[in-house]
């Protein structure tokens, strides 16, 4: 309890001050990018849905021209997940035109980390220049599929709630509200019922993406949503056996042996933490080896130089990163996606009350899922803190019906093009599982390899991968 205490108050002093900078930045209580622009109010969709009022809810949900996008429609607005705490999930969603074009649900992970960076940063229509400024995306997924973006679990991004009781503590919560948001989007939209869904995501979303389907499998009698596979890029499923990262920053030449084995003998810490039920002090040893939320430098860092974890050819975070988040604060913006004046939210929150399930698996859920449904784990080989290495620890460990078949399975080099001279990755296939390496990326895959990153879902999705 002593432990958990001192760490309860170390957090909050940290998020404290690391939020200070992030409430000039973003919060609504201060001048917008456009200061004393117009933002417009926020647009809460679920009284509307609940009257039967759906044209009305489609109509004012509808995103305008400022996209000047011909290929998909677009909505966004809130869906009221728990009136008692008024707790609200944000929604963007681009309807494609293509009849019975699939919908693929996209989760960012974090935890809390807007799935706004997934549209703009990685596989949505637009990106957003420096000057803040669309460009049209020439591999977006839109160009296939219909994409719904949900900022998730509330608190994250635009989604919020007004009662400490609201945020999700586990994957139990993270479904449910999930879950409810989906309902309620499919009464919106109830023609796209009967579209195969799947459900996608990256990093931390290795536990929600999970979470959500689960959910999906277990209702599947009344839910009445056309389940077809799972996505998930770079995830973080199973933090035992995906804990490894001395030997594989040996391997690639950035640490030394003695680095190396302190690595080891933090991530044999970690691993008995996680074992005995520790799993608040499990995350706090694996914070001070990579992420640094809460321990400054980390060993990782000290070891390295290097400031980002997500691509070892990249020293610092791309500052293109942060553009979008700068588009998000203009008031024209804010009032084209129905959100008003509200609060654009970093994951200190969010991460707070989920830390006692950051360092817990989903490999249960993954195994049912394996069973019954579609199945792709892709991971950017430049990737450090969710590596193809670890994932295929995690997956050798899944006790699942072809478990045996996949052990001894043969991987094969896969190329967009027959005609490429390029490799793209390297594909592995038991019945309806793929297991991909993609060369050249790193965790935020489809940003570093966009035309890789769309083929590999687009062939997923139809069985030709």
């Amino acid at each position: 309890m002593a432990t958990f205490s001192r760490f309860c108050v170390l957090y909050l002093l940290i998020t404290y001050a690391q939020s200070f900078t992030f409430r000039n930045l973003f919060s609504s209580s201060i001048p917008e990018t456009e200061s004393g622009g117009d933002c417009g109010e926020p647009l809460f969709l679920t009284p509307l849905i609940e009257n039967g009022e759906i044209e009305l809810a489609k109509q004012k949900s509808l995103v305008h021209d400022i996209f000047n996008h011909t290929e998909f429609d677009s909505y966004s607005g809130f869906l009221t997940v728990n009136k008692s705490f008024n707790s609200n999930l944000f929604f963007i969603f681009f309807k494609s035109r293509k009849q019975n074009a699939p919908l693929l649900l996209w989760l960012q992970g974090g935890p809390g980390a807007s799935s706004l960076f997934g549209l703009f940063v990685e596989n949505g229509p637009f990106k957003v220049n420096k000057d803040l400024t669309l460009s049209k995306r020439r591999y977006a997924w839109t160009n296939e599929y219909s994409m719904l973006y949900i900022d998730n679990p509330v608190g994250t991004g635009f989604s919020f709630t007004k009662n400490d009781a609201g945020y999700a503590r586990d994957q139990i919560d993270v479904a449910r509200d999930l879950y409810n948001a989906l309902q309620q989007f499919f009464t919106l939209f109830s023609e796209l019922r009967s579209n195969d869904f799947y459900a996608t995501g990256e990093s931390y979303a290795g536990k929600y993406v999970p979470a959500i389907a689960y959910k999906i499998h277990k209702e599947r009698k009344t839910a009445n949503i056309s389940l077809k596979g799972i996505a998930i890029g770079n995830g973080l499923c199973d933090p035992e056996t995906q804990i490894d990262y001395g030997d594989f920053l040996y391997q690639v030449g950035l640490i030394d042996e003695s680095q190396r084995q302190q690595f080891i003998r933090a991530q044999n810490k970690i691993i008995k933490y996680i074992k005995s039920g520790r799993y608040i002090d499990a995350y706090y040893i694996r914070d001070s080896l990579l992420n640094g939320f809460f321990t400054s430098p980390t060993l990782f860092f000290n070891a390295t130089g290097l400031n980002f974890y997500y691509n070892i050819m990249l020293t610092n975070r791309p500052q293109s990163f942060e553009y979008y988040q700068q588009y998000l604060a203009l008031p024209k913006v804010r009032k084209m996606l129905h959100v008003g004046n509200l609060t654009f939210n970093k994951n200190q929150i969010v991460r707070s009350h989920l830390l006692n399930d950051l360092m817990k698996s989903v490999k249960p859920l993954i195994s049912v899922l394996m069973d019954n449904y579609k199945t792709l784990f892709y991971n950017g080989q430049l990737d450090v803190i969710d590596t193809a290495v670890l994932t295929e620890n995690f997956l050798r460990t899944v006790q699942w019906k072809y478990r045996d078949e996949y052990l001894t399975a043969k991987r094969r080099i896969w190329k967009v093009d027959s005609s490429d001279e390029e490799v793209a990755g390297y594909v592995r296939k038991v019945h309806n599982f793929y297991q991909v390496v993609v060369r050249r990326a790193g965790h935020m895959l489809p940003y570093d390899q966009p035309r890789v990153a769309f083929d590999l879902i687009t062939r997923f999705v139809h069985g030709t991968l």
